[in-house]
């Protein structure tokens, strides 16, 4: 008979599995793709923008409406909006227009070319981020575990690539890691003039505020390794403070722009809207596939990763699994913090030489893209042609919408009753137009006499839908397999 083994041993023989020196590793030994690394590193950035530019679906939120109508106002009227200026159910209540810059931005290439140039935008965004993490991956991994790294970024990503601000701060995001990691690489404080970068971010997407939390852990870090060098802690400082200033001081809003992200992160109707649902296994299987792996990393080397570090892949792993949007920052932050850990000869190996043909490439995409003609794929949140076929007598009368599809009335000039901002509209009228949208008709009978509703726009598989065809008073105008569109007959 065999003996028994001894109890907690089998505990130590899998610690010491997981616990492998690091020099074993192998994802640095050169094969046969490493011959074309440059290439590769530049070809990669490249399809993806290519990606976005020509093949997947972008326009599938209704938000990007919204934006572009805002653009048009700041545009119009040379100001930021600070109160609303488009619904008819909530004019004159206070709004803060965040990302102001990216509206005018996107209204711009909008203009330039259509629903095209609007794509060219975003595919230059997305290839500019994805060279910078490529640019890490290869420094890091060998040819092939590079390729690998990156297409599971992308593969997270995409899932939030809509043409919405949040997709143009993934360059920023990126840029914003890369220079603090590189900082921390040379035991140095990040150079100045890499704080303007906040003048840009905090005017485009909220996510800046991230951005000052990632640069405090790694000031902290950079104290804690040199807690004698008063010089070091002088110029880490320095950047901080040039970086808030940047942030406080060139934007609409002032300081108080810094409390938006968290009021918004605690509303309750979050949960209704589906980026801020909570991660789960079933829809986003790649997201906790990649959570198992870096747990794993942490288990196989947790030897060797700084404490600070840790902490901060926990956190970005909680952010996550909390708000399935922060999948977006696991995605590139965590890439770029966890490159570094998996081997530490990384640091010392040498950069790829930069193909020259790259940025060349990047431009003439972007031409293409401005050049062919848009093909614009109808759907629920984008009901086009219907609209076009309701009066403007009819047009310029408040309207019942559903949520999503009041960014595409707010770009037709079309007075929603609510639209993608529920940081504005709030909990109450947030949670009472999605009760009304699942078929709730007394609600609906309210609103129509409080807010005057003399026509209805509503996604073709609604609960209101249903109502509304039996609903005296109500008759049916116009309708396809995206929508239907009901007029007030009294």
């Amino acid at each position: 008979m065999m003996s028994a083994e001894p109890a907690g041993n089998w505990w130590g023989r899998a610690r010491s599995a997981f616990a492998a020196k690091p020099q074993r590793t192998d994802l640095l030994a050169p094969d046969r793709l490493d011959t074309y690394g440059p290439a590769i590193q530049a070809a990669l950035p490249l399809l993806l923008a290519g990606l976005i530019a020509f093949k997947l679906q972008i326009y599938m939120d209704g938000d990007t409406g919204w934006h572009l109508g805002a653009g048009k106002w700041i545009l119009a009227n040379g100001a930021v909006p600070t109160t609303d200026p488009f619904s008819h159910t909530m004019p004159g209540k206070a709004w803060t227009a965040h990302e102001w810059l990216a509206e005018i931005v996107m209204t711009g290439a909008f203009r330039l070319a259509g629903w095209g140039g609007l794509a060219a935008l975003f595919a230059l965004s997305v290839g500019t981020t994805f060279h910078l993490l490529a640019r890490e991956a290869f420094r890091n991994l060998s040819a092939r575990w590079a390729v690998v790294a990156v297409s599971i970024a992308a593969s997270l990503l995409f899932t939030f690539a809509l043409a919405r601000p949040h997709v143009l701060a993934w360059t920023l995001l990126a840029a914003w890691t890369v220079i603090l990691l590189r900082a921390r690489e040379g035991r140095r404080a990040p150079p100045l003039a890499a704080a303007l970068l906040m003048v840009v971010w905090a005017n485009l997407h909220a996510s800046y505020i991230f951005g000052f939390g990632l640069a405090g852990l790694f000031a902290l870090e950079s104290l804690i390794e040199n807690p004698r060098d008063r010089g070091l802690l002088g110029r880490w400082v320095a950047f901080g403070l040039a970086s808030l200033a940047a942030a406080a001081l060139v934007t609409p809003f002032g300081p108080s722009d810094f409390l938006y992200p968290f009021q918004v992160s605690g509303m309750k109707a979050l949960s209704v809207i589906s980026e801020w649902r909570r991660s789960v296994p079933l829809a986003d299987k790649l997201f906790f596939i990649c959570l198992a792996g870096l747990a794993v990393l942490v288990v196989a080397r947790w030897r060797t990763i700084p404490p600070l570090r840790l902490l901060l892949l926990v956190g970005l792993s909680a952010m996550a699994i909390t708000h399935a949007r922060h999948q977006m920052l696991f995605a590139i932050v965590g890439l770029l913090v966890v490159l570094p850990l998996l081997d530490p000869r990384a640091a010392s190996r040498p950069h790829l030489t930069p193909v020259r043909w790259f940025w060349p490439a990047v431009a003439l995409l972007v031409a293409l893209r401005v050049a062919i003609p848009y093909q614009f794929k109808e759907h629920s949140s984008y009901p086009l042609s219907l609209l076009a076929k309701v009066p403007d007598e009819i047009r310029r009368q408040p309207v019942y919408n559903e949520y999503s599809q009041g960014g595409p009335l707010v770009m037709l000039g079309i007075r929603p009753y609510i639209d993608g901002r529920a940081d504005m509209y709030g909990d109450d009228f947030t949670f009472r137009s999605r009760a009304i949208n699942r078929g709730d008709i007394v609600k609906f009978r309210e609103d129509v006499a409080r807010y005057g509703i003399r026509w209805a726009v509503v996604e073709f598989d609604d609960g209101l839908k249903r109502k509304l065809e039996r609903e005296p008073g109500w008759r049916k105008f116009a309708e396809d397999k995206h929508a239907t569109i009901f007029i007030r007959t009294n």
